[in-house]
């Protein structure tokens, strides 16, 4: 393996690292998607409902909106509002912007004792859901990882607004980089190109 595979290894393993929520939700999202599919094709055309698919839907879908809370932080798509920030100066805008991710960190850590403490009570009770029979504990477990999960977004992100420019700062990542993939196409275009002059040489 040369240099520049171990380098895109690399890059490719810090990716999963830093978007894994992103990875997680999306395959969440996909069986709440194929398991609200069969129960609307059972219950119109076969005249069944399968009970048991209601409940399973509504633990994926707060599975989903807690690993979006992360996701969005990541991206910078959570929402804010910005009126006062655009008309702030430079240093005035990344200090805002910093306070905001401080202020943000202090509630997500500030939710999770009282979740473990339910979750904690969950166990000794030994609770599970009606149909499914899930362990509560094990479904509510996802609020408070979620939430230090996004206390570590929001760290990273707070690391990267003190070295971002006046250009940079605060911008949103895009869920598709269009121009990072039309760089990359221009990009293998250009070596694919290259190949087939030297193979035109090495013919002649």
């Amino acid at each position: 393996m040369d240099m520049k595979e171990k380098e895109k290894e690399k890059i490719t393993l810090k990716k999963i690292l830093n978007e894994f929520e992103i990875y997680i939700g999306t395959v969440v999202f996909l069986a709440l998607t194929v398991l609200l599919t069969v129960q609307v094709v059972s219950r119109y055309v076969f005249k069944h409902s399968f009970t048991w698919t209601e409940e399973a839907a509504v633990v994926m879908f707060v599975w989903l909106i807690y690993l979006g809370v992360a996701a969005a932080v990541t991206k910078r798509k959570h929402l804010k509002i910005d009126a006062l920030i655009t008309v702030l100066p430079f240093k005035g805008k990344k200090v805002l912007l910093i306070l905001d991710n401080v202020i943000c960190f202090g509630f997500c850590i500030g939710i999770v004792p009282p979740f473990t403490s339910i979750i904690r009570n969950q166990i000794e009770k030994n609770a599970v859901t009606s149909l499914l029979r899930w362990p509560k504990a094990v479904i509510y477990s996802i609020i408070p990882i979620c939430m230090v999960l996004t206390c570590i977004r929001l760290v990273q992100d707070t690391i990267r607004l003190c070295k971002e420019n006046e250009k940079e700062l605060g911008q949103s990542k895009p869920t598709i980089d269009i121009e990072a993939l039309e760089r990359q196409a221009a990009a293998l275009k250009a070596q694919k190109e290259q190949e087939q002059k030297e193979q035109v040489k090495e013919a002649k």
